[in-house]
C-alpha cells in the first residue's frame, strides 16, 4: 500500500508519496532550500529519491517552492497545461467566493493579502492533460483532471484508495470540517458548482482517504457530508447522474 506522509509549511500542505518509488506532490507556501530539507529530514525522507514533483494546480501556494526542490532532488516538475502560464509568469490567481466559508475567509484576511511574499517565476519540465499514469516513477495510481477549483486542477488517485486532491476538498477554518473548494476562478458560479460537484463525485467513487491543501486527511464520509452541503447551499439537487438547478 502507497503511504503519504503529510506536512504543513506555511498556509497549505505538501505530501511525500512513497511506493515502489518516491514522488512529492506541492510544497507548501514557504519559500527556500531549508524548509524542504527540514521536511524531507523530518519525513525520512532522501531527497535524491525523489523521482518527480507533482503541481495539483497553478496557485501559488501549491508551486511557490517548486525550483528549489528541482534543485535539492533532481526531479521533474510536472503540471496541467493549464498551470504553466501562471509557474511561469509568476502570477498570483484571481479566485472568487463561491461559498459561505470563502466570504468568510475573505472577510478575515488582511487588506492586500498575498499567500506568500515572493514569487519566482517556474518553467515545469512535463506540463500534461487527461490522464496520467505514473507507473513509470514508480507509484501505483494515476493523475486525472477534477476541475471546479480551477481550470488547472488535478488529483492524484492511487490504487490503495487514496487521494491527494489539492483545493478541490479543504479545511472549514471554523470548526475544522471537510468542506468544497471555496474559491473559484471563474464568475460563473453555476459552472463551477457543476465541475466541482462532478470532480467529488468521481473520486469518491475511487478514494477512501482525501489529502487536502489546506487542513485533512478526510473520510469518504467527511466528503460525502460536504458535498452534499455544498448542493443544499448552491440550490442544486441530483437525480442519478442529472444535475439540475433548483426552482
Amino acid at each position: 500500500m502507497a503511504e503519504v506522509i503529510q506536512y504543513t509549511l506555511g498556509m497549505s500542505n505538501g505530501f511525500f508519496v512513497k511506493d515502489d518509488g518516491f514522488v512529492a506532490v506541492d510544497c507548501g507556501s514557504e519559500l527556500g532550500v531549508e524548509p524542504f530539507l527540514g521536511v524531507c529530514a523530518e519525513s525520512g525522507v532522501e531527497p535524491k529519491d525523489i523521482r518527480l514533483l507533482v503541481v495539483t494546480h497553478g496557485h501559488v501556494d501549491h508551486f511557490v517552492n517548486m525550483g528549489e526542490m528541482r534543485t535539492a532532488t533532481g526531479a521533474p516538475i510536472m503540471c496541467h497545461k493549464n498551470a504553466e502560464r501562471s509557474m511561469r509568469e509568476a502570477r498570483f490567481p484571481e479566485v472568487r467566493p463561491r461559498s459561505e466559508v470563502g466570504r468568510f475567509i475573505l472577510a478575515e484576511a488582511p487588506p492586500g493579502f498575498q499567500p506568500v511574499p515572493v514569487l519566482c517565476p517556474i518553467a515545469p519540465d512535463l506540463v500534461v492533460s487527461g490522464t496520467v499514469d505514473l507507473g513509470p516513477w514508480g507509484i501505483g495510481g494515476r493523475l486525472v483532471e477534477t476541475p471546479g477549483h480551477s481550470d488547472s486542477c488535478m488529483s492524484m488517485v492511487l490504487d490503495s484508495g487514496q487521494a491527494l486532491v489539492g483545493d478541490l476538498v479543504v479545511e472549514d477554518p471554523r470548526d475544522h470540517s471537510a468542506s468544497l473548494a471555496y474559491f473559484c476562478c471563474t464568475d460563473d458560479m453555476a459552472a463551477a458548482d457543476r465541475q466541482i460537484f462532478l470532480s467529488v463525485e468521481y473520486l469518491l467513487k475511487s478514494a477512501a482517504t482525501f489529502f487536502s491543501g489546506h487542513g485533512g486527511p478526510f473520510t469518504k464520509a467527511d466528503v460525502a457530508r460536504a458535498l452534499k452541503a455544498a448542493q443544499a447551499e448552491a440550490g442544486w439537487c441530483v437525480d442519478g447522474a442529472e444535475r439540475k438547478e433548483s426552482v
